[in-house]
């Protein structure tokens, strides 16, 4: 089962264990049950390493998001171990970002993302020298650069397009340089050029600030670009159908990247795995498709 620890579980303070190895996050024989009495997950076993970024796929409704609310302690197994590794950083353990827009109306780019900088670990409190309060302008506009929103650091979200605002939102989950950044979602409701160029940004950023990153997502070509590892889940009781590893490298342009074979083929492999559990949701019970010799994971 989950114990609480300590405050920095998640920015809101929920409660996640600490573990030993070389995961990041890890899932070890974990259950949970909604309170209706529905079984979500079932024994599922899953670990991601630290610095990684890993796609979950599944079928609707197989616990994708609720395996996101476990690592952040918004939910609690009823057995098993969900457990979070933290590193010898000393930076918040995680970060959550989720399809609403969550960018605060009143407050420009620049002031959304000051205010999550301020959450960061080890940054003075209260009255700044003034060394580093250039120091902390000059981190703010390294990291808006990063999504290239400069020249738009006193606009409102109102006066942004929907991919700039993502952009924000994307900035306002790193700026506190969490451990481990949650992804639901998050750019579902974009148009797809704009999609892509945010994949490439959000790729970037994590790559540069050491973040493990888990993506919850239904668009294979999204898990394929912006991930080292994807994760193909069978219908609930959920459990790990495959695994896929992707083979693009840090240096990889999401532009041009979907051209190649290499994608086309691994976005294949991964259709033909989620359309397999896509029809085992509605035909078959899920502990009879499981893969030879893999057994319910």
């Amino acid at each position: 089962m989950m114990h609480p620890t300590s405050e920095d579980s998640i920015q809101s303070g929920r409660g996640v264990t600490a573990a030993p190895g070389g995961a990041a996050v890890e899932f070890r024989n974990v259950s949970y049950r909604y309170p209706s009495g529905l079984q979500v997950i079932a024994d599922l076993n899953l670990s991601v390493c630290r610095g990684e970024s890993v796609g979950i796929v599944g079928p609707s409704g197989c616990g994708k998001s609720t395996l996101l609310s476990l690592i952040a302690g918004l939910a609690e197994a009823q057995a098993g171990d969900v457990e979070v590794v933290p590193d010898q950083s000393g930076r918040h353990l995680l970060s959550m970002m989720f399809q609403k827009d969550t960018v605060l109306p009143w407050l420009t780019v620049e002031q959304n993302i000051r205010l999550h900088y301020s959450f960061k670990k080890g940054r003075a409190r209260g009255g700044q020298g003034r060394a580093a309060r250039r120091a902390t302008d000059e981190k703010i506009r390294e990291l808006i650069s990063m999504v290239h929103l400069g020249g738009f650091e006193q606009a409102y979200p109102y006066q942004l397009s929907g991919g700039m605002r993502r952009r924000v939102a994307v900035l306002a989950s790193v700026a506190a340089f969490p451990q481990v950044l949650l992804l639901d979602e998050p750019f579902s409701a974009i148009d797809e050029p704009t999609r892509v160029t945010i994949h490439q940004d959000v790729f970037t950023i994590v790559r540069e600030l050491g973040i493990t990153t888990v993506l919850v997502t239904h668009d294979l070509a999204e898990a394929a670009s912006m991930c080292d590892k994807v994760y193909i889940l069978g219908p609930r009781p959920t459990f790990v159908f495959s695994e896929h590893e992707v083979p693009f490298g840090t240096g990889r342009d999401m532009m041009s990247l979907r051209e190649t074979p290499a994608f086309l083929d691994l976005y294949s492999r991964l259709w033909r795995d989620l359309h397999l559990q896509i029809n085992a949701s509605h035909t078959v019970e899920p502990a009879s498709i499981h893969p030879e010799g893999t057994g319910r994971r």
